[in-house]
């Protein structure tokens, strides 16, 4: 049964997905803070390149695996409490990253503010796009541009006030989180939960086999081709290149990379129309291989912003094609499919990350990321056949 609004918002309809889109922005502006300050980190802590792989996976897993159970909890309890909740948890935790103290603390913030971002996602989407929604493709499209803008400006808006105040500024962060958070509980509308009866079954055993449990393996590999680009280049810049921990080309080049992204899978989507949703997912990411392989080799600089964005829009063409071929494998449950895809694909990729950081510290950085970006020619091929499948 969808959701019925029993009390209407000050916000509806269009101004609602605008409103939905810039909390997604400023949330994932907080979301980018580990990956731009994993350099200031390992210097803070002397923390071992398997230590910093342990935050990552942290916050990727906490990030990714709880957001269908947070979905389920919003329709009992309450979309906009349990949104509002998420955002205000993600902007108190993400912003004391800056300022932790010890290893333990800062892995106790990261779950924290993966927790609270996860609760954002799964809520607005089914907010944005529900049944009151004239344009569900639309909304639902707009409040994603807004976290990927967030994302890619986070990492220069974040290094930029490190370099100019210290870490020490990055408490200051969570006041325009805990602003929205407010917005959140009081503008939107009320809808009436679903408190009663049992919590059915999100997905048939059958949707994580076959066609859907393939892209997720392919999910998961380029998931991981992402998380060691803005976790572990950053890393290598400093150690190979002498970049200073709080240099602004650090955040342009992830800034770069994550913006591309986002057009990535705008472009990757309109052109699969045309050449087929398997040729264009198999031609993107064996593509994809060629810019992040030639960051590796390239002086830090302009040449390298090139290269990650074009690497960035290469990886993520992808990403609407496996969203919406999990969704035509599974008709009956195409939300939960495609949320598989995504969360655990994203949960995978966490702890694969754990053991490229062990593989770092015995063979180094550049030669480890050269042999995590190959993976992406498996994805590539594993893709393509699944693809194949459901078309």
């Amino acid at each position: 049964m969808p959701h019925v609004i029993s009390r209407p918002g000050v916000v509806s309809g269009t101004r609602m997905a605008v409103f939905l889109a810039l909390v997604h922005a400023v949330n994932d502006v907080l979301t980018a803070i580990l990956g731009a300050l994993l350099p200031t980190l390992q210097v803070r802590f002397a923390a071992s390149t398997a230590t910093l792989a342990l935050l990552v996976a942290v916050f990727t897993i906490s990030s990714s695996v709880t957001q269908p159970v947070l979905g389920a909890l919003a329709d009992r309890a309450g979309q906009r409490r349990v949104a509002a909740a998420g955002v205000a948890l993600a902007a108190i935790s993400l912003s004391l990253v800056g300022v932790a103290h010890s290893i333990p603390l800062l892995l106790s913030l990261l779950v924290l503010g993966g927790i609270g971002s996860a609760a954002l996602h799964p809520v607005s989407t089914s907010i944005v796009g529900g049944p009151s929604s004239k344009n569900p493709g639309l909304a639902v499209g707009l409040f994603t541009a807004g976290g990927m803008a967030g994302f890619a400006a986070g990492p220069v808006l974040i290094l930029y006030l490190v370099a100019s105040h210290g870490t020490g500024i990055t408490p200051w962060l969570m006041l325009p989180g805990l602003a929205l958070a407010l917005g959140v509980l009081t503008l939107l509308p009320v809808w009436q939960s679903h408190s009663t009866g049992r919590m059915s079954r999100m997905l048939d055993h059958r949707a994580l086999t076959g066609a859907v449990g393939w892209l997720t393996i392919s999910a998961a590999l380029i998931s991981l081709a992402f998380i060691t680009f803005t976790s572990a280049v950053p890393l290598w810049l400093v150690a190979e290149h002498g970049i200073a921990t709080d240099a602004p080309l650090l955040g342009w080049i992830l800034g770069a990379f994550s913006l591309a992204a986002a057009l990535g899978a705008v472009v990757g989507g309109a052109v699969a129309a045309r050449l087929g949703y398997a040729r264009t997912t198999a031609a993107s990411l064996l593509a994809a291989a060629l810019p992040l392989m030639t960051v590796l080799v390239l002086p830090a600089g302009f040449g390298t912003l090139i290269a990650a964005a074009a690497a960035g829009a290469l990886l993520y063409a992808s990403q609407p094609l496996l969203i919406v071929a999990a969704q035509n494998a599974a008709p009956r449950a195409p939300a939960a499919a495609a949320g598989i895809v995504i969360g655990i694909g994203s949960a995978l990729a966490g702890l694969l990350y754990i053991a490229v950081g062990a593989v770092q510290g015995v063979l180094g950085l550049a030669p480890t990321m050269a042999a995590t970006f190959a993976l992406l020619i498996p994805a590539a091929a594993i893709a393509h056949r699944a693809l194949r499948a459901t078309e």
